[in-house]
């Protein structure tokens, strides 16, 4: 049974792993610090619950964030099950290989390889997603789909409740009927999973495909073969209750250059698109004149650090084009590197 996989000592103990890690740096009157201290009974509590099928999935917290955005959160305990649920049933439902962002599937950087690869055997090219994927996950029909690959009433009982899930908002409680959670980790999985009819009917054609999350992007010859992918793609949505993103999408030639993933490709070069250089720009402004402690990076050296690596890692051997950014010295501010220009 799959519940006894998921109720191991390995799975348990790697999902606790992953929640420690996750919650490093939460504040000190999150729960996941008693949860740490009370461990050994937590797991016996936590094996006993799930074996009998008694194991209820809290309400989850509606929290603000300093940007005042906001974020909801599984309690430790949640969050560690649903953990130990993705890595077992990661073994069980089908994910093409297609499909990128899937850890085992190389990410984002082996998408944009992929597509850099097959670039020059093309003509034409499809880019779009799906509008607020995550919100828009039909419950009857994944709960459907799901049941043909998972033979355990257990674990069937559990998924139900990640879906049919409710939040507490201030002392207000939310039913949630539709979609599935942000920033859970069984999240990206089901998220794989739900667009697989799609992932199988391009693997049938003669098409370069590739998806990450709900962006999906389509290499074809001709302009009719396009066009016959955006129908099957139209098709396959509307089957699964979805919808493309209408400013998000863009079908013609490859020439004319296209965004996917950050990047933008066109005549054989690869540059970061617009939308990702104005959201650096923005950065660099907010960072401009922090400072950092002495004989330290600055703030903005350490995103620029971090932004240089992003743009080029994983990406070796690809035509890149980028201006090369000034790297701070340790301590210096934004003003003092404009001063000495």
């Amino acid at each position: 049974m799959l519940i006894e996989q998921i109720v191991s000592d390995d799975i348990l103990d790697e999902a606790y792993a992953w929640l420690c890690h996750r919650r490093r740096d939460y504040p000190a009157n999150a729960d996941i610090w008693s949860f740490r201290r009370n461990w050994d009974a937590e797991r016996k509590r936590l094996k006993d619950d799930l074996s009998i099928n008694s194991f209820r999935f809290e309400a989850l917290d509606r929290v603000s964030l300093k940007d005042g955005s906001m974020v909801d959160v599984w309690t430790s305990r949640d969050a560690l099950v649903l953990k130990a649920m993705s890595l077992c049933l990661a073994q069980v439902l089908p994910v093409s290989p297609h499909c990128t962002h899937i850890k085992s599937n190389g990410g984002a950087k082996a998408a944009i390889r992929q597509v850099a690869e097959h670039l020059p055997r093309h003509g034409f090219v499809l880019r779009t997603d799906v509008k607020s994927y995550y919100a828009s996950i039909d419950h009857h029909l994944l709960l459907d789909r799901l049941a043909n690959h998972i033979d355990d009433k257990a674990v069937m009982n559990l998924l139900g409740q990640y879906l049919r899930r409710s939040i507490c908002d201030g002392g207000n409680y939310i039913d949630i009927e539709l979609g599935i959670s942000l920033g859970c980790p069984l999240s990206p999985l089901i998220a794989a999973f739900y667009l697989h009819e799609l992932d199988e009917q391009f693997a049938q054609s003669n098409l370069f495909y590739v998806r990450f999350m709900d962006d999906i992007l389509i290499l074809a010859p001709t302009r009719w073969k396009i066009r016959k992918a955006m129908a099957l793609v139209q098709g396959t949505l509307s089957r699964l209750h979805l919808a493309r993103h209408p400013d998000k999408t863009f079908i013609g030639r490859i020439a004319r250059g296209f965004d996917f993933l950050g990047y933008h490709f066109r005549d054989g070069v690869l540059s970061a698109a617009g939308k990702t250089v104005a959201k650096m720009k923005e950065c660099i402004a907010r960072l401009y004149e922090q400072k950092g402690r002495r004989n330290q990076p600055t703030p903005l050296g350490q995103y620029l650090t971090r932004w240089n690596g992003w743009f080029r890692g994983g990406l070796g051997g690809l035509n890149l084009r980028f201006p090369l950014l000034p790297h701070p010295q340790p301590g210096e501010t934004g003003k003092a590197r404009q001063d000495k220009r």
